[in-house]
């Protein structure tokens, strides 16, 4: 089995709820994040919050949900990973998966780096985004990038989700932008208030470095794959490496998932749905999400 973590993005009014009402492992676990963050995180989950759109706040949420969907599975007899994947954020929670974070320790780790991705994003001076870009030629879409570069725009290509690519730059400059404009066949503006896995964030690659330095452990129990390389890595130095170049360089996802094709019969998602739909056009293999406890006896069938 390959686990995958969704990232930033995938985070929506009443995520871990129904594993908390059914789970008293969940439960402790919420609260202990609560007690953490000094943030009521049931309501910050489950109800309308403006908090939620805080990128620190949104990538604490996610990385909460996602790390108790895996200990449930892991409670109720769910099977061991042979490897892990996940989508940006998702490849800190990979981490927490495989032993090098506790709850603890993510919590303070993610907390940070979204703080840090907001801070940089302020000193740019304007509202920043991403967009997802559905159908478009790759080639014609980076091509794109670059000319809007060369025209004073801000606009890097940051995801590359098989059929499904993410740009990040000025909000206003991506509300701007047209299908027509490289051919796509869909754009969805994402609920996000910074980018990610751009050169622009260069400036927090050293501080978020010392951060993973400070709270991950070097025990890791299946290997993780790398987003920005492709690699997979199975020990602190591995991570400090290649986490530090996941900042400014795009999640190559498509890719990623070639490499775990090699691994394994199926896939199980923690806590998010994203990861799944993506896989249908990435993989004939199966990909289970496990969000809820109807969810959950459908993975653990496997």
């Amino acid at each position: 089995m390959v686990a995958l973590f969704g990232g930033q993005g995938s985070q929506h009014i009443g995520m871990g709820q129904d594993l908390c009402h059914n789970f008293s492992l969940a439960k402790q676990m919420c609260e202990k994040a609560s007690d953490q963050l000094h943030t009521d995180m049931a309501k910050l989950l489950w109800s309308e919050n403006p908090l939620l759109s805080q990128s620190a706040y949104t990538q604490s949420a996610i990385f909460l949900v996602s790390m108790m969907a895996y200990a449930i599975y892991q409670q109720e007899g769910g099977k061991s990973p042979q490897l892990a994947l996940g989508h940006s954020l998702g490849e800190i929670s990979a981490n927490g998966a495989s032993g090098a974070l506790d709850l603890e320790h993510g919590l303070k780790l993610v907390f940070e780096r979204g703080r840090l991705m907001e801070e940089v994003c302020v000193k740019l001076g304007q509202e920043m985004g991403m967009l997802a870009v559905l159908g478009a030629d790759i080639a014609l879409l980076e091509a794109f990038c670059l000319q809007a570069r060369e025209g004073g725009q801000v606009l890097y290509a940051a995801n590359f989700n098989g059929g499904q690519v993410v740009l990040a730059g000025a909000k206003a400059y991506l509300q701007s932008l047209e299908s027509k404009s490289f051919g796509a066949k869909k754009l969805v503006l994402l609920p996000m208030n910074v980018v990610s896995h751009c050169p622009l964030l260069e400036p927090m690659v050293a501080p978020f470095k010392a951060l993973l330095e400070q709270h991950l452990k070097d025990s890791y129990s299946f290997g993780v794959v790398s987003n920005a390389t492709t690699q997979v890595y199975r020990d602190k130095a591995g991570a400090l490496e290649c986490l530090g170049v996941q900042l400014t360089q795009p999640v190559r996802y498509s890719d990623c998932v070639s490499v775990c094709e090699k691994e394994d019969s199926f896939y199980v998602e923690f806590g998010t749905s994203v990861l799944k739909n993506l896989n249908k056009r990435l993989s004939s293999k199966p990909t289970y999400s496990i969000t809820d406890t109807t969810t959950l006896k459908e993975a653990l069938s496997v």
